[in-house]
C-alpha cells in the first residue's frame, strides 16, 4: 500500500496540506501518516528541563494528532487509513527517521504565501526537507485544495536526462493519476535552442513515450512567472521539478527556486533526480553521524 507523510505544525498551512494528503490519500487508496516532530526547548538557565515536561510535551503532541485523524476520519468517510507519529527531537532529524520508516510515495508539506512568520517557520522545514530528504516533497500552498491530477506539468532543464531524471518515479505518478503529462522547458533572455537541448528532449521523449507527453519551449528571464503563467493557462494540477544538489532545484539556482515555490498557485512535487538522490542520501547520512 501506498503511503503518504503529511507535517503538521498545526499552523494553518501545515492544516491546509493535511487535508489535501487526506482527500489525496482516499484517491488513490493510500495510508496516511500523520506527523509532528516537537522540538526540545532549549534550557534559558544551566537548570535541564525535566524529563517529565517532556513526556507531557510529547503526549500532548499525541492527543493533538489523534484528534486530527479523527477530524480526518470523518473528512474521508473512514475509506482510509490513518495513524500518527510524534516524536520528540528536530524536524530535522525526525523526517529523516520517519520517511525511512515508512518509504513514503511522498511527504506532503504546507507553506504560506503572505504571512512572513508563518512562511519562515514553515518554509525553513519544506526547503530543508527537498534540501536534505531523498524521498518526492509533495508543496501545498496555502489556498489550494485537492482535486483529481488529470494534467501533470514537467519542469526541465535538458540536461543529461537520461542520467538524472527519476523515469521510474515519474512514470508512477503519471500512472497513478491516469494524468496526462506536458513536458516544459524555459530558455531564459531568447537564446537559439541549442542542438544539445534538441537531443536531450529526443530522449526524454523517447523515455515517457508511452505517455505521449506534449513539449513546451518558452522564453522568459522570469522563470518563476513563466511557469506560473503556464500553470494557469493549461489548467496544470500539479507541477514536477527535478532537483540537483549542487543548484538546490537543478533548472534553477536557489533565489529562482524560492520564488516558484512560493509563488506558484498549484501543488509541486520535487523529485531528486538519481545523481541528485545518492547525493542528498549521503549528506543525510553524514549529518546524521555527526548529530548522534
Amino acid at each position: 500500500m501506498r503511503v503518504l507523510i503529511a507535517t503538521t505544525d498545526f499552523s494553518q498551512p501545515s492544516m491546509n496540506a493535511v487535508n489535501y494528503a487526506a482527500d489525496m490519500a482516499k484517491a488513490i487508496n493510500a495510508k496516511l501518516i500523520l506527523f509532528d516532530a516537537v522540538p526540545v526547548p532549549v534550557a534559558v538557565s544551566e537548570i535541564p528541563v525535566p524529563e517529565g515536561n517532556l513526556e507531557d510535551m510529547l503526549t500532548e503532541a499525541g492527543r493533538e494528532l489523534d484528534t486530527l485523524k479523527d477530524k480526518l476520519i470523518l473528512r474521508t468517510a473512514g475509506k482510509i487509513e490513518i495513524s500518527t507519529e510524534a516524536l520528540m527531537g528536530s524536524f530535522a532529524d525526525k523526517i529523516g527517521e520517519i520517511s525511512e520508516k515508512y518509504n513514503p510515495f511522498a511527504i506532503v508539506m504546507g507553506i504560506s504565501e503572505r504571512k512572513p512568520i508563518a512562511r519562515f517557520l514553515m518554509g525553513s522545514n519544506t526547503f530543508y526537507a527537498i534540501e536534505k530528504n531523498p524521498n518526492p516533497i509533495l508543496i501545498i500552498p496555502e489556498k489550494a485544495s485537492f482535486r483529481p491530477i488529470d494534467k501533470i506539468g514537467l519542469a526541465s532543464d535538458l540536461e543529461d536526462v537520461t542520467g538524472t531524471i527519476p523515469f521510474k518515479l515519474i512514470s508512477e505518478w503519471v500512472s497513478v493519476f491516469k494524468s496526462t503529462l506536458n513536458i516544459i522547458h524555459v530558455n531564459r533572455n531568447g537564446k537559439v535552442q541549442k542542438l544539445s537541448e534538441i537531443g536531450e528532449a529526443i530522449s526524454l521523449q523517447n523515455h515517457l513515450n508511452k505517455f505521449h507527453p506534449r513539449f513546451e519551449f518558452l522564453t522568459g528571464d522570469n522563470l518563476a512567472e513563466k511557469l506560473n503563467e503556464y500553470a494557469k493557462e493549461h489548467d496544470l494540477d500539479l507541477l514536477m521539478v527535478a532537483p540537483r544538489h549542487h543548484g538546490f532545484l537543478g533548472l534553477f539556482d536557489k533565489k529562482h527556486s524560492k520564488e516558484i515555490i512560493l509563488h506558484q498557485e498549484i501543488p509541486i512535487l520535487a523529485i531528486h533526480s538519481r545523481k541528485s538522490q545518492k547525493e542528498v542520501s549521503s549528506i543525510t547520512s553524514r549529518d546524521s553521524t555527526k548529530m548522534a
